[in-house]
């Protein structure tokens, strides 16, 4: 019997408890990931550490190499945990590449604490290639079905990693005060400590591989055309999406000198929202519409809220954080369980990791040409992620309503 099969029969108490624990590792260490968020935008504004100084660059193109490094490596990574983990094993892999990312966020501390820019960069790369394991959750959350809903289990993941960034942000708004090296320190911490809850509480049969389990990186699903199409469809979606994460809060420190706390509870509030709508609407959407229908909905209301937010001033920009982060929690619980459904035949680490994959190409070209766009106005740089946005809704439409690319589903 193969892992995917002995999960699907596993009892449902035994089913709720395997995706407790994920969830858990899902929340500390996406925490962990998020916590230099709301740091780096203050310390590349102010240009006062030679950290920021480096052959004579522009410093907002500098925070765009640091903020594209780290899904570069998630790029290299996400290619292949989730294959890997088909092949040998979901608990495995997961607790392995959580004590790579304590090492890489270590390795960063270090390089912070030197003001080595070169080696901060690199410390990225490491970590980023280790974080790729994000595809190990998503394809956990797939294997328990029909024990537990696919979208409902997708939901709740989601959920919890914008729990993670809910966290994170907000502890490295105050960290900061004892130095970078601490924000990295601390998210080094959180990866050990979720690599022994995974060890630990997960049960073995998370180790038995795949029958059908195919060798090689996630990217060999692009053979087929309609998956080339989904392809185009997520990475635009997912630029949409980095533009804005990504710069925002650059625009809030050249709007309205935010200081990082204040960046910080302004994540609270787009993330509390996320969590809101991933646990309370989303299984209301679920009984009124399809995926591609719900996740249709989160596309238009993410990309419309955002293509409003750089020209609203005083405090009427927290209503679009509101509808930015539904629209996110939206498409997030319903696109990746459409994708699972419609090849349920194929391993799920790898096409979970594909989903990775083309989210970290997205933040990516999003981090690479924002910090070149930056230097002019950051309002560009948002008003293109809504029009990605726009685009991906466009090839979803055409895609499923239209041409029917992907196989129909319930």
């Amino acid at each position: 019997m193969n892992a995917t099969d002995s999960l699907q029969t596993a009892p449902e108490q035994t089913a709720q408890r395997i995706l407790g624990v994920t969830l858990i590792v899902t929340l500390i260490s996406v925490a962990g990931i998020a916590l230099p968020y709301p740091v780096l935008a203050p310390l590349f504004h102010d240009n006062n550490s030679p950290l920021t100084q480096f052959m004579g660059l522009p410093s907002e193109f500098l925070m765009g190499i640091v903020l594209g490094i780290y899904p570069l490596g998630i790029i290299i990574g996400g290619s292949f945990i989730g294959s890997l983990s088909d092949t040998h094993g979901r608990k495995r892999l997961l607790s392995l590449t959580l004590l790579g990312s304590a090492m890489g966020y270590g390795l960063t501390a270090f390089a912070a604490h030197s003001e080595q820019f070169v080696l901060f960069c690199l410390a990225r790369l490491l970590t980023g290639i280790c974080e790729g394991n994000i595809a190990i959750a998503r394809a956990i959350a797939a294997d328990l079905h029909p024990q537990i809903d696919k979208t409902r289990s997708f939901s709740l993941i989601s959920a919890m990693g914008y729990g993670g960034y809910l966290l994170g942000p907000l502890a490295g708004g105050y960290l900061i005060e004892w130095g970078m090296e601490m924000v990295f320190g601390a998210a080094a911490f959180a990866c050990i400590l979720c690599a022994l809850l995974s060890q630990w509480l997960l049960p073995r049969q998370l180790d038995e591989t795949k029958a059908n389990a195919e060798k090689g990186s996630s990217l060999v699903l692009l053979k087929e055309p309609a998956l080339r199409r989904f392809f185009l469809l997520y990475l635009l979606l997912t630029m949409g999406v980095n533009f804005y994460y990504e710069f925002y809060p650059l625009h809030l420190v050249q709007q309205a000198a935010f200081t990082p706390a204040q960046i910080s509870w302004v994540t609270v509030l787009l993330t509390g929202c996320m969590i809101a709508t991933s646990i309370w609407f989303t299984p209301l959407l679920q009984r009124r519409l399809t995926h591609a229908g719900a996740s249709l909905v989160g596309i238009s209301l993410f990309g419309a809220s955002l293509a409003c937010f750089p020209y609203l001033t005083n405090a009427s920009y927290l209503l679009t954080f509101m509808t930015i982060g539904a629209g996110i929690a939206i498409y997030n619980s319903f696109l990746p369980s459409y994708l699972s459904h419609a090849y349920q035949d194929r391993p799920q680490g790898q096409l979970m990791g594909m989903l990775v994959t083309i989210f970290c190409v997205g933040n990516l070209l999003a981090a690479l040409l924002g910090g070149l766009l930056a230097v002019f106005d950051v309002k560009i740089v948002l008003l293109i992620g809504a029009l990605c946005a726009a685009g991906a809704g466009a090839v979803l439409y055409h895609g499923h309503f239209r041409r029917q690319y992907w196989p129909a589903h319930s």
